[in-house]
């Protein structure tokens, strides 16, 4: 897909993680512009659950994604996948909004999240994605099932090549069900770390921990200057243990590893968050930001904070604020009853639904701009005007 403004030059601007805060997004909007054809939004997942208003917020963005297809573009986050959001909170918010009519709705979100793009590579040189860097497949052959129960190979860095290949994971990406899903689960919860290497990611129980070191050699095998990822509040940075300390994110932004061929970064884009906490609990009081990709190279972020709107109208949480986790042992108690990631239940909500509860083309169009896993953004002079390129490869 191409977009080929009448302009000398388009501005990209990257969201992260606005977790169904609503009156923030809207904020946002105020602030940095709405999206026009001079103007492109990447979000990089999170749309719904913890926030009081994922509904609203998962809305606003499908209408805009509507308007100006071409314009704006909706990457996929770990809570984007169906048993994360029937444990944070958006299932209970759908039931809540929508009564009886929630359970055909729920199915409809659930295959339109299964279609989102994993990554979008802009100008080829920056690469955005929610939770950050993968493992290469694994190779088939000869004890290929032995070393996928092992482990061996499995921590084997990949490549944009591997990425526009991938897999999107359908409704809950699991390495653990299917090899054909390790990369979908990684972009969607891997984290960075200060140590070196690429190994499991043993606090989530899913997706790698990489280092400086494992970002550097992403960086120079594939060409890219910088890697933008989301995933991570105030709050997984204050719980991280002690060994694995990174930048603070209470202003929305921090550099996490900075290499000789470019830099990985985290963007939060939710103020005040969690919206929701337990008694006892000390607000983080955080502020948000955006990221402003310029040309020529659109490798250099123009970082734009924002307070949250306050105070916010009044609102009940949707999820049981004691089961904040993404602990995977404490998740595996909270998924349906039957099954390991949510899959038995989605089947039966699918054979409940009333007719016609199928994916379609609209859908499909409002969530991606194709089946791709990872949108291509390059630019090209052309009678002396920039012209921004997005292709979904």
């Amino acid at each position: 897909m191409q977009v080929q403004p009448a302009v000398l030059q388009q501005q990209v601007t990257v969201v992260g993680d606005t977790h169904g805060q609503f009156h923030d997004l809207c904020r946002l909007f105020e602030l940095f512009g709405h999206p026009s054809t001079d103007k492109v939004y990447i979000f990089n997942g999170d749309y719904v659950d913890r926030g009081a208003w994922g509904v609203e917020t998962l809305l606003l963005l499908l209408a805009w994604k509507w308007a100006l297809p071409h314009n704006v573009f909706l990457l996929r986050g770990n809570h984007e996948t169906n048993t994360i959001t029937r444990i944070y909170g958006f299932y209970a918010e759908l039931k809540a909004k929508y009564g009886a009519a929630s359970k055909a709705l729920f199915t409809f979100i659930r295959r339109l999240f299964a279609h989102l793009p994993l990554a979008a590579l802009v100008q080829s040189s920056t690469l955005i994605l929610h939770g950050g860097l993968f493992r290469a497949p694994l190779k088939k052959g000869k004890g290929s099932k032995r070393r996928r129960a092992s482990g061996v190979q499995a921590l084997t860095l990949g490549s944009l090549a591997d990425l526009r290949q991938a897999s999107k994971g359908g409704q809950d990406p699991d390495s653990e069900r299917s090899s054909k899903n390790f990369i979908a689960s990684d972009v969607m919860w891997s984290d960075p770390v200060n140590a070196p290497g690429l190994r499991p990611n043993e606090a989530r129980g899913c997706g790698t921990v990489y280092g400086p070191d494992v970002t550097q050699s992403f960086l120079a095998d594939n060409g890219v200057r910088l890697i933008i990822r989301s995933h991570e509040g105030p709050d997984a940075r204050d719980k991280r243990q002690e060994g694995d300390r990174m930048p603070s994110v209470d202003s929305g932004f921090a550099v996490d590893h900075d290499t000789p061929s470019g830099k990985l970064v985290t963007l939060f884009s939710a103020p005040d968050y969690p919206q929701f906490m337990a008694d006892g609990e000390e607000r983080y009081r955080n502020r948000a930001a955006v990221l402003h990709l310029s040309a020529p190279d659109y490798a250099t972020p123009a970082v734009h904070s924002f307070e949250a709107v306050l105070p916010r109208p009044q609102a009940d949480s949707f999820y049981a604020l004691p089961s904040w986790t993404d602990d995977e042992d404490e998740l595996a108690e909270q998924r349906p009853a039957g099954s390991t990631d949510g899959s038995v239940a989605a089947e039966a909500d699918d054979a409940e639904a009333p007719d016609g509860c199928t994916v379609d083309s609209n859908a499909a169009a409002v969530a991606a701009a194709g089946n791709g896993s990872l949108l291509q953004m390059s630019s090209e002079t052309a009678n002396a005007a920039m012209h921004a390129r997005i292709t979904d490869v």
